[in-house]
């Protein structure tokens, strides 16, 4: 059985042979190439379910071939290896697309996960596109008949999104359910960001599109390793760079969906800080949706009363101390208020 078309593009023979063997042994194809613009081609040419690339190549380097290649097929999955882990390099790399990198030497492993990961990624996407492809094909066909048909559209766009929703949410909650650690988090989350929306006075409309990107805000961790998740020792700068990667990835997932945009920019922001040192993109103040600064102080709050891997749960008391100490800071001082508005007209809440 394929388990999915894989090219490796690496200057170095032992490196694309290695990966070769490994990979075809689970069911892979693999196709290796060690000519960068080789490689190009292969890509231009065929269909690939992911491409590995090396970083430091002669002639065209891994970030240009990355490049290159979202060019000519802006959904490709691409997972970028290096000897040389820099930080400037591999956030680049992160920042046209790539959907992870791994450092040599490597654990075969964590290349199995990595790799199985990216290629039901690609899958998906490709799922999604060719689903979208069909709807806007029936709406051609539905356009010549609109006013007999106009329920029948309306009725296959909810069926569509409902599907989606009950799948997303089910990885979401698969991310939740991994251990009690991270039981209920998304749920106590959206009970806290739903309860500060109100009290701000948010639409309606608001409110609900809050609430779809707090059961979702942790949907990128689907593709982060367990032992990362609930490792109880400090995490190396490999591990937290992962970490940090969830919101963008998933972004990622969700992007194809044009129905949850407003949902997908929160996700996306829910870890920047309100004086611009978060990420991914370092945005502050009211460049940060206001959605995505609830988010943060909610998600903050119930991480810090959860009890963790690395340790206790603090007490409510200090969380609340810890949002008032850091409130136009990390967080949105007018949302640290509401928060304890809340906290106050409701203490049952928590």
């Amino acid at each position: 059985m394929n388990e999915g078309n894989i090219l490796v593009i690496d200057d170095e023979k032992v490196m694309c042979n290695l990966l070769k063997d490994s990979l075809s042994e689970h069911g892979y194809k693999v196709t290796i190439t060690q000519k960068a613009q080789d490689g190009l081609d292969y890509a231009r040419n065929n269909l690939f379910d992911l491409v590995i690339t090396d970083l430091k190549m002669p002639e065209i380097d891994g970030i240009e071939i990355m490049r290159r290649i979202k060019e000519f097929d802006r959904d490709n999955t691409v997972v970028v290896i290096t000897g040389y882990p820099s930080f400037e390099t591999v956030r680049e790399a992160l920042r046209l697309g790539a959907y992870d990198y791994i450092t040599k030497p490597f654990n075969l492993e964590e290349v199995f996960f990595i790799v199985k990961r990216a290629v039901e990624l690609r899958r998906l996407k490709l799922a999604n596109k060719k689903l979208m492809k069909q709807l806007e094909e029936e709406n051609i066909i539905l356009g010549k008949r609109v006013e007999e048909r106009t329920s029948d559209l309306k009725k296959l766009y909810h069926d569509m999104e409902f599907a989606y929703m009950a799948t997303v949410k089910a990885l979401a909650q698969a991310i939740d359910a991994k251990d009690h650690y991270t039981h209920s988090h998304s749920l106590n989350v959206t009970k806290y960001a739903v309860a500060i929306a109100k009290e701000m006075g948010l639409s309606p409309l608001e409110v609900e599109t809050l609430r779809e990107a707090c059961q979702l805000h942790d949907l990128g961790k689907i593709g982060i390793h367990d032992y990362i998740l609930s490792k109880s020792e400090k995490l190396t700068q490999e591990e937290w760079e992962k970490i940090r990667s969830h919101s963008l990835r998933g972004a990622e997932i969700l992007e194809p969906l044009t129905f949850l945009e407003d949902v997908t920019i929160l996700i996306r922001q829910h870890h920047e800080r309100y004086e611009g040192t978060g990420y991914p993109n370092g945005l502050k103040e009211e460049e940060i949706e206001l959605g995505a600064r609830i988010i943060t102080v909610a998600d903050a709050f119930d991480a810090m009363i959860s009890e963790r891997p690395y340790r206790k749960a603090y007490s409510k008391e200090y969380a609340i101390s810890e949002l008032k100490e850091n409130s136009s800071t990390q967080f949105d001082p007018q949302v640290v208020k509401a928060f304890l508005e809340v906290l106050k007209k409701t203490p049952g809440i928590i």
